[in-house]
């Protein structure tokens, strides 16, 4: 076969591969917004808006093009996004078939041009490519991003194009104006860096494919090019990326703020000294012959073009859209948005260890924001100074309080750490968990889809191979049926790990230089993020994803094991036999991927992450304020009211970011149908680090002790700084804990949110203890805004907020739904039916009648009953939320003497959310113990046994384990003994004294 025709077969097999992949894609693609950040992104997409830090202006402008597939119908814009994912996601898999071929080819024969090629090594290399894109496209990592609207699916795609373009340019290097593929390169990374700055990775080893081209290898030859690709590296990063935009703030804040000069005149001469030096260099190398100089200037030149489509935030920040994050409106914010300044820093060369307590904050810096006439200084930029002893390459950094106890469990003790547990927790935790775990459950399998923890149960990578796992995980052949069972439990037996391995040890010992290209290819886009990034001891959730380039990378050694096997069975064996062989036996490796992943990877007809967003807004009254706190009862609050027009009255609130003025300003804005959020602090008060913090200190003399104090007079002293301000700390203070909010009836009982039954309980005035001796500037917000309210507008707090941020307020919380909202009703908490002491656990009173119409009339589950809709981990820990506010309405009714209607509900929360969508476990314990109140003690006892045969069943599984592994499950081991305890003294207790029995006898029977 001469070449053109194998470049014609190679094209055909590359395209072949994109439609198979986005077809497996567009098959599973997620019917509607995902939780997690897809929801904001669906719905900036949708207004071209501004998203979180650094911005991703190139994704937004290319994704807005494929809305146009949801032809009109909001309802369908979330699908056309992910339907691009799916398209992205194809291209990824084209272009790794593609320089997986190249790869292979190179590895058959010398010679660079190829004037005729045996019939059987055009099957071997065209079979290694299309098994190195079908195996790509059912990694896991890479399959959960191509199936929803994130930006991780078109970065795969960029970093996938650019590094098929500096194939392109090994194989035309020697051609007339071949490095005009270099110039291709260059403006890929360009329009990559607001897609994701992932892409960047790409560039060590791309700098490597110069070399070994240009160049002859040597030791030395190859280290200066190593740092000449970490130098390309940080010059886009930190000169291109954020130093430009450094200089021209610098050089505007100086000419505006010192020569007195209108805003943008430091950016106009940015631009006339940066262009018109730019321009004139190009011109210079051009006349002078310095063709590698003119040609990196040109190179640098694309990079700033695809670079240029940040200008889109700045110019859509200024328009206000309703989602502007940090509002990047000039120069001096625009830089900072770029410079992720908000999320803080984390040390990597030289720093503390998390023992170490703050010492000193050192300035580093002033915050500038523009005002009337200048830009003026609203704060300073400061970095905590640390006691204690330092150490190199600090991995155990984080001084926050909630990550003690997770590094403790990591290393094993609660001592002082030492370099020697530095070092353990990376290669264990860092390492081990964070990559090669994921790294796993790519090739090996996949134990569930809970997030892990360290522990045996969750998260784990599994191979199938019971022997193997059980050395690890425990016997895995007598696991409880429920927990084999799982859509989530994959197994590939390591088929794919080993090809993978069989074709780089292939490649490095046939062709040493484009090996060492995937491996350092491999390295920066996996283990380098890990040490760069250097991961806390606990991620908000699983971080596979960003990992997916080194997944894709290492796929095309998994196709080039078809040639390791070309290259066994060759010598035995004719030509063609063994290369279809070949071909054949790698085909069951993206087989068997296929096969067991797309089960828990099909998210079609799935509409849960924006029916459970809706239900988070229809548990609100109209023109409602609802306080949320985590991104998944945010985003998709947003997508839900940009998008889809859902609730549009009800003004979300997010406390994460209260904290900082500029979406504090925003607030201040009417949005969509909801008013502007009432607040008595000005802008000025809580400008830039203006009031962060404030403090209590106790102060008898203003506030006496044994009395409560309004609210609005606790604000209007904290915002008077000539009463509350402490030079000494720079800071504002309160003076008291004990606050009181007076009721005005009659707007706190305009839209009957009061049962008629609870008339009489109304209070006069709320009246609780701040649990704070500090307040950040989102708790003062809060208060800020409950106070100026006036109860005129219903005001909830999600049930997933923290109660750290319920501010003591928690008696005078009512629940609606998956709301509580802030009543003048103080709550009694209610009595354990077992133990008659006070149950501690629930919060808030329950309104019947309100509670009943929204569970019942409004909630929708986003087809979670269908037995073919996956509900994943994140979804079933909200199911079980869900079906907690069920009992809790059960209890409501059945108090006020409506046991059947306490019945249908919780019959109605059993059809809805069935054990198939989320399995039951003892956290369906209110539920039976409603059920019980409510006197259907058949239903009752069914369920009750049904659970308690599960437990009992992972408590066979646990005693079978030997000593030594029983302790890996003690917790386990306890819990469903205690509530098999329990389930049996309510049984017994509701007269159901012979089914009691037999659960107490199934404790027996294990020797319980």
């Amino acid at each position: 076969m001469n070449f053109q025709t194998f470049k014609h077969v190679n094209n055909i097999a590359g395209w072949l591969v994109f439609l198979f992949a986005t077809l497996v894609y567009a098959l599973t693609m997620e019917a509607t917004a995902s939780l997690w950040d897809c929801g904001e992104f669906i719905a900036s997409v949708y207004k071209q808006q501004v998203v979180h830090p650094p911005g991703a202006s190139m994704f937004l402008m290319i994704a807005r093009i494929f809305n146009v597939l949801a032809f009109g119908k909001p309802e369908l814009v979330a699908l056309s996004l992910n339907f691009m994912s799916a398209i992205c996601s194809g291209f990824a898999m084209m272009f790794l078939c593609w320089i997986t071929t190249h790869m292979a080819r190179k590895m058959l024969t010398e010679s660079d041009t190829l004037s005729d090629i045996p019939t059987d090594k055009v099957v071997a290399i065209i079979g290694a490519g299309v098994i190195a894109g079908l195996a790509g496209t059912f990694l896991d990592s890479v399959w959960f991003s191509a199936v929803e609207g994130e930006v991780y699916s078109m970065s795969l795609m960029w970093t996938a194009l650019v590094f098929w373009g500096i194939i392109k340019w090994e194989n035309r290097a020697d051609e007339p104006y071949g490095d005009r593929w270099l110039l291709f390169v260059a403006l890929a990374i360009g329009t990559s860096i607001f897609v994701h700055w992932l892409n960047l990775l790409c560039i060590p080893a791309m700098t490597f494919v110069y070399y070994f081209k240009r160049y002859k290898p040597t030791y030395s030859g190859m280290f200066w090019a190593f740092v000449a690709g970490l130098g390309i590296l940080g010059f886009i990063l930190k000169f291109v990326i954020t130093g430009l935009l450094d200089i021209a703030s610098g050089m505007e804040i100086f000419m505006v703020n010192n020569l007195g000069l209108p805003f943008n005149s430091g950016l106009v001469l940015f631009l006339i000294l940066f262009l018109g030096g730019f321009v004139y260099a190009v011109y210079y190398t051009a006349k002078t012959g310095r063709a590698a100089l003119h040609n990196m200037l040109l190179g640098i030149m694309f990079i700033l073009i695809g670079y240029s489509t940040i200008t889109t935030a700045v110019i859509r920040s200024n328009s206000h859209p309703n989602i502007d994050m940090n509002s990047p409106r000039d120069l001096v914010s625009l830089a900072s948005y770029l410079k992720r300044e908000q999320y803080g820093s984390r040390p990597f060369l030289y720093g503390q260890y998390y023992t170490d307590e703050v010492v000193d904050v050192e300035e580093t810096g002033i915050k500038y924001q523009r005002g009337e006439k200048q830009y003026d200084e609203v704060g300073k930029k400061i970095e905590y100074v640390y006691g204690g002893k330092k150490t190199l390459f600090p991995r155990l950094y984080d001084t926050s309080p909630q990550y003690k106890q997770d590094y403790e469990r990591w290393l094993g003790h609660s001592g002082e750490p030492t370099f020697a547990d530095n070092l353990k927790f990376f290669f264990n935790y860092q390492i081990g968990h964070m990559y090669m775990r994921y790294f796993m459950w790519n090739f090996a399998g996949r134990q569930n889809d809970e997030q892990g923890m360290g522990g045996r149960k969750e998260g784990n990578w599994i191979s199938g191979i019971s022997f193997i796992d059980s050395m690890r995980l425990g016997n895995q052949s007598d696991l409880p049926e429920h927990m084999k069972n799982m859509a989530s439990r994959n197994a590939f037996y390591f088929l794919p790990l080993l090809l993978g391995l069989l074709g780089m040890v292939f490649q490095f010992t046939n062709n040493k230089r484009r090996a060492f290209v995937i491996l350092l290819l491999f390295f920066f886009t996996g283990m380098a993020i890990i040490i760069q990034g250097n991961s806390p001891p606990l991620e908000p959730r699983e971080r596979d994803y960003i990992f997916a380039g080194s997944f894709w990378a290492f796929s095309i050694w998994v196709g080039l094991g078809v040639i390791a096997l070309y290259d066994i069975f060759e010598p035995k064996l004719k030509g063609k036999i063994a290369a279809f062989l070949s071909v054949g036996l790698a085909l069951a490796v993206p087989a068997i991927m296929g096969f067991q992943g797309w089960d828990d990877h099909n998210r079609s007809n799935r509409f849960a992450a924006r029916d459970f967003a809706a239900n988070y807004l229809n548990s609100c009254a109209p023109n409602a304020i609802i306080f949320t706190q985590g991104d998944n009862d945010t985003y998709p609050l947003w997508y839900a009211q940009e998008v889809e027009n859902i609730r549009r009255d009800v003004r979300v609130v997010n406390l994460s970011l209260l904290g900082v003025d500029w979406y504090i300003n925003q607030l201040r804005r009417k949005v969509n149908d909801a008013d502007p959020v009432p607040m008595s602090l000005d802008s000025m008060k809580i400008r830039g680090s203006r009031r962060d913090v404030v403090y209590f200190q106790e102060n008898e003399q203003r506030a006496p002790k044994g009395q409560f104090f309004p609210l609005q007079d606790i604000i209007r002293f904290i915002a008077d700084d000539k009463l509350s301000y402490i030079p000494q700390a720079e800071a504002n203070y309160y003076p008291t804990k004990t606050i009181s909010l007076k009721v005005n009836k009659d707007n706190a009982l305009a839209d009957n949110a009061v049962a008629p039954e609870d008339m009489g309980k109304i209070v006069d005035e709320l009246r609780w203890t701040l649990n704070k001796n500090s307040l950040y500037k989102n708790d003062l917000m809060t208060l800020d805004i409950i106070a100026a309210n006036n109860w005129k507008r219903p005001i909830y707090f999600a049930i997933s907020v923290s109660p750290d941020s319920y501010l003591g307020m928690e008696k005078y919380f009512q629940l609606e739904g998956l709301a509580y909202r802030l009543m003048p009703i103080e709550v009694v908490p209610a009595i354990d039916p077992l133990t008659g002491k006070p149950d501690r656990v629930q919060k808030g009173r329950v309104n019947p009648d309100v509670m009943y119409d929204n569970l019942m009339n409004k909630f929708k589950f986003g087809n979670i009953d269908n037995k073919n809709v996956h509900v994943d981990a994140d979804l079933r820990r909200m199911v079980f939320n869900f079906r907690g506010n069920y009992a809790r309405l059960a209890n409501a009714l059945i108090e006020r003497g409506d046991k059947q209607k306490a019945i249908q509900a919780l019959d109605y929360c059993m059809a809805q959310m069935p054990d198939y969508a989320a399995p039951f476990n003892f956290y369906m314990y209110t539920l039976i113990e409603s059920y019980y109140q409510a006197e259907a003690f058949e239903k009752a006892n069914q369920l009750t046994d049904q659970i308690s045969d599960q437990l009992v069943e992972e408590l066979k599984y646990i005693l079978k384990l030997p000593k030594r592994e029983q302790e890996a499950y003690d917790q386990e081991l306890q819990l469903n003994d205690y509530f098999i305890r329990r389930f049996a003294a309510l049984a017994k207790q509701k007269g159901q004294t012979e089914f009691a029995d037999k659960l107490e006898a199934k404790l027996k029977d294990l020797g319980l």
